[in-house]
């Protein structure tokens, strides 16, 4: 995606495509924007709409990672308001109509230091474009799969128990005596005699017991279940048009010119 001007506001927060704070945007061009001079930028920075990765949440990211920038910045090959992908020339001051055209962030005075045989050094430069893809990330989480219910049900029933029980049983007997045998006390009165009889009876009482037991054991088993969840990936299509030197690769070789063009 080409980003536009309209889509940019001067103060918008800078970033590095490692998220690295490189400053403000203090000036809009044509076809790039300023960004003032910190801690990061001993001097204004250039940069090309066409190095802006994304916008999130007010904040401009760039192609370049952090290293890749200081580099350019230290090895000062683009002087004071050098851009990724201005020439010197642009902000050198040299008040012809081409340097100042590219001080508004064109790369026409770019494409002339690398067409110019008088150059002695190759002026290279690296653009990076994040390819992204989708993973699996695969989490655990315990839920209820199923339940064990024991269900106590009261039954009653009659039991039969046989208890021996003992009782006294009476015999009367008459039987006689020497008539010759005295009696004391006798009272010659009407009396009576109580003997009495036992017997024994059946008292029942019942009490609760443990009869049984029953055990619940739950194993812990491990099994593999199958997931299949479709994951995205981006494919990366490189085309050139216009005044290219050749066609570009991603496996590009050291000496290769690393300028990429979006579409």
């Amino acid at each position: 995606m080409l980003f536009q001007r309209s889509q940019l506001m001067e103060g918008m927060t800078v970033r590095s495509s490692d998220g690295e704070k490189l400053g403000r945007v203090f000036s809009l061009g044509d076809d790039s924007f300023h960004i003032e001079k910190g801690l990061f930028f001993p001097k204004d920075y250039l940069v090309r709409y066409a190095d802006i990765s994304d916008i999130r949440n007010g904040e401009i990211i760039l192609l370049h990672g952090r290293d890749n920038l200081r580099r350019l910045s230290s090895e000062g090959k683009y002087g004071t308001t050098a851009g990724l992908g201005t020439s010197t020339a642009a902000t050198t001051g040299l008040g012809t109509s081409t340097a100042a055209t590219a001080g508004l962030g064109t790369s026409t005075a770019a494409a002339d230091l690398r067409t110019d045989a008088s150059t002695t050094a190759r002026h290279t430069e690296e653009v990076t474009i994040p390819v992204h893809k989708e993973e699996l990330d695969i989490t655990k989480r315990e839920v209820q799969s199923g339940e064990v219910r024991v269900h106590k049900e009261v039954v009653q029933e009659v039991e039969t128990v046989k208890v021996p029980v003992r009782k006294e049983r009476v015999r009367v007997e008459r039987r006689d005596v020497n008539p010759d045998r005295p009696a004391m006390n006798a009272s010659f009165q009407d009396e009576t005699v109580v003997v009495p009889v036992r017997a024994e009876e059946v008292d029942v009482h019942k009490r609760a017991v443990v009869d049984e037991e029953v055990v619940i054991r739950k194993d812990s088993i491990e099994e593999e279940r199958r997931v299949d969840e479709p994951l995205r990936h981006e494919k990366v299509d490189i085309r050139t048009s216009g005044d290219a030197d050749e066609k570009r690769s991603l496996n590009l070789n050291p000496d290769d010119d690393p300028l990429l063009r979006r579409r």
